[in-house]
């Protein structure tokens, strides 16, 4: 069941890969609960699913995704950023290590989109100090490419600092940065979009909802838009992503939620709706925990 039906138009990467423009996502979720949500999601339509190392949930999403053809669902997952990365030799052994992991976990050969889901934390941030480690974990990670166990590798919560590092030494150039992104945040935080869109980096926005903010659910904005297209305001707060051209995850463990959150594509907001939204600025909200510039 599932897949046949799928509603979810794609964006091309920058190396050519198709990745479905609304994903599944399974933070938070233990593996029984994890393993539930992806049957659903791929049951109204969704063909992309993300996970990562941290969320220690990588066997339960595998073992839902055995029940699928491969070439059938894109899969997306995360390995952390380096957790010693003034010892840069230990962050390409940890990053290999791991990423072995997740593939062994999720019991497949291959993913569609490997991410670096945070820079290091200790220190935090992308500081000169840093830049070593940083650039040993994406050497590793664009072995995993050329080894064609991923289709497409890229990174998360990495902000300009981060990139600079990376050009020093990079063979290949992100395929997408998946970063906290809402409506209130404008439409170019920190500048962040502007230059990875000048890189060929595709944003992906993650909490779309600003960690379920209740000017979003049941703000007046949102509400009242939604009520010209007979839509929720969560469905508004979707669209206004996908509609500037981000891909975006949601999730969701009811089934009518998940279901909401991927029929996005039967409608379009207005140019004054989309105004109206851009130059929202409540809820406040940072592209990454760890970096700003």
């Amino acid at each position: 069941a599932g897949l046949a039906g799928a509603v979810d138009p794609t964006i091309t990467l920058n190396n050519g890969v198709k990745m479905p423009l609304v994903g599944a996502g399974t933070w938070q979720y233990n593996s029984t609960t994890a393993y539930q949500s992806v049957i659903d999601a791929i049951s109204l339509g969704y063909t992309h699913i993300d996970t990562a190392n941290d969320y220690k949930n990588q066997d339960g999403v595998g073992k839902a995704l055995a029940r699928y053809n491969r070439t059938d669902y894109f899969l997306t997952t995360k390995i952390p950023g380096c957790t010693t990365p003034l010892l840069p030799k230990s962050c390409y052994k940890e990053t290999k290590k791991q990423m072995d992991e997740d593939l062994q976990l999720l019991n497949v050969d291959y993913v569609d989109l490997m991410l670096v889901h945070f820079p290091p934390t200790i220190p935090p941030g992308c500081g000169r100090g840093n830049c070593k480690g940083i650039q040993e974990q994406w050497r590793a990670v664009e072995e995993l490419y050329k080894a064609n166990k991923t289709r497409a590798i890229g990174v998360s919560n990495y902000c300009q600092s981060c990139f600079e590092c990376l050009k020093e030494t990079l063979t290949v150039v992100p395929a997408v940065n998946q970063v906290q992104y809402h409506v209130g945040m404008g439409t170019d935080p920190i500048g962040l979009f502007s230059y990875c869109k000048e890189l060929g980096v595709v944003m992906q926005a993650y909490s779309p909802l600003g960690n379920g903010s209740p000017e979003l659910i049941h703000g007046n904005l949102t509400t009242s838009i939604g009520e010209k297209y007979n839509k929720s305001s969560v469905q508004v707060a979707l669209k206004w992503i996908v509609q500037g051209g981000y891909p975006v995850l949601t999730k969701s463990t009811n089934p009518q939620y998940l279901k909401d959150d991927i029929t996005l594509f039967d409608f379009t907001l207005s140019d004054d709706d989309m105004k109206a939204l851009n130059e929202a600025t409540k809820p406040s909200g940072k592209p990454s925990f760890l970096c700003s510039s």
